[in-house]
């Protein structure tokens, strides 16, 4: 990593609205006000903001933030409104630059939260992280219970890695954190996963550009889809697809697990769908498949070529050697797709989904490479 000290001494970000610089010694009566402001709702998680934090605390803090960007090893940011009132603190910290990552953290003032303040401030410094300093891991780690800071990172597309116990400490006692992860930005055109093609049918990774298509397919389709996938509902939002495209995308690329492809007409390439594996077993050489087709292009044989050709696909290219679709037993639709595409039924199987809270029964087909000879 080139080092960046000279370069980054003066910068100042743009949040939409919000300023972000480096702390100045005339800051400290700002942060001080900010700061005492908020012990009420940031000390719970941040335990140096104590009913004694006083103006030499924030000046400290200052020094330490000069100190700490002179020399490369952390790039802290005050939040400022148009007026240069003080929001909060933002940045990255915990830099190894040999390995190209850092941690992120914020605060907000409480009169600022609940306000999309630490969402906006914080898509600034990771773009900042990537561009700049050429990081290709931001890391935030947050107290499970933080659920405030946790919906930031969520807000972010930030990719949840996992809860990690002892984690980090809460007034002197080790604690579990929730484990988020932002890596660069791809460029859209750039393709985390296969393409394949058949007939009128295209099978290709989502695009941020597909949220519009992908959020209306859901939308049309809440009586079919929705009555089988509890997660479509009339409040699944643009926000739920943005995540949800950005964590596909991961996966593709080793992070996460849900490695899906957009069923799109080959001529027009309009979403219709989506075909995913997930619930991988790499040590059985075996994963789920799942798909959907929005409610307008159903029962056009769509979703039956969909999974041929992807299955085709993982088995040829992969170490898969199983897929197996789990199907609630009364989804005769999806079942039809899974016996067009020769998939074996192999079992009844008791309670073996959860469908709003109530165990169902399933009907478990597999796929193996003999049967799409």
């Amino acid at each position: 990593m080139a080092d960046t000290t000279a370069s980054t001494a003066r910068i100042e970000l743009d949040a939409r609205g919000l300023r972000l610089r480096p702390w100045q010694s005339e800051d400290v009566d700002s942060l001080y006000e900010a700061a005492r402001e908020s012990i009420a709702t940031v000390s719970p998680w941040l335990p140096w903001l104590r009913d004694s934090y006083s103006r030499d605390d924030s000046a400290a803090w200052i020094a330490t933030c000069q100190s700490d960007h002179e020399h490369g090893e952390a790039y802290t940011f005050g939040i400022f409104d148009e007026n240069g009132r003080a929001l909060g603190d933002v940045g990255l910290n915990r830099i190894d630059h040999k390995r190209g990552s850092a941690n992120l953290g914020y605060w907000v003032r409480e009169s600022a939260q609940g306000q999309g303040v630490a969402t906006r401030a914080a898509r600034a410094i990771a773009a900042f992280g990537f561009d700049v300093l050429g990081l290709v891991r931001i890391e935030i780690v947050v107290a499970v219970d933080n659920v405030a800071s946790r919906r930031t990172a969520e807000g972010l597309g930030a990719h949840f890695d996992g809860i990690s116990p002892n984690r980090i400490l809460l007034r002197g006692e080790a604690t579990p954190a929730a484990v988020y992860s932002l890596l660069p930005p791809e460029q859209d055109n750039a393709s985390p996963g296969p393409v394949l093609e058949e007939g009128a049918l295209r099978l290709r990774p989502f695009r941020h550009t597909d949220l519009p298509a992908l959020h209306a397919s859901l939308h049309e389709s809440m009586d079919s889809i929705g009555r089988w996938q509890t997660w479509c509902t009339p409040s699944y939002s643009k926000e739920d697809g943005a995540r949800w495209i950005a964590q596909t995308r991961l996966a593709w690329q080793g992070v996460g697990d849900e490695c899906a492809l957009a069923m799109t007409d080959r001529a027009t390439d309009e979403v219709i769908g989506c075909i995913a594996l997930n619930h991988w077993q790499p040590e059985y050489g075996m994963a789920n498949l799942g798909y959907w087709v929005r409610q307008s292009r159903q029962e056009q044989g769509i979703a039956t070529a969909a999974v041929c050709l992807l299955a085709r696909h993982a088995l040829r290219v992969t170490d898969l050697r199983r897929l197996e679709i789990v199907i609630a037993e009364d989804n005769l639709a999806s079942r039809r797709v899974a016996e067009k595409a020769g998939a074996r039924l192999e079992a009844i199987a008791r309670r073996r989904l959860l469908l709003r809270g109530e165990p169902q029964d399933a009907a478990i087909y597999s796929l193996i490479t003999e049967d799409l000879r």
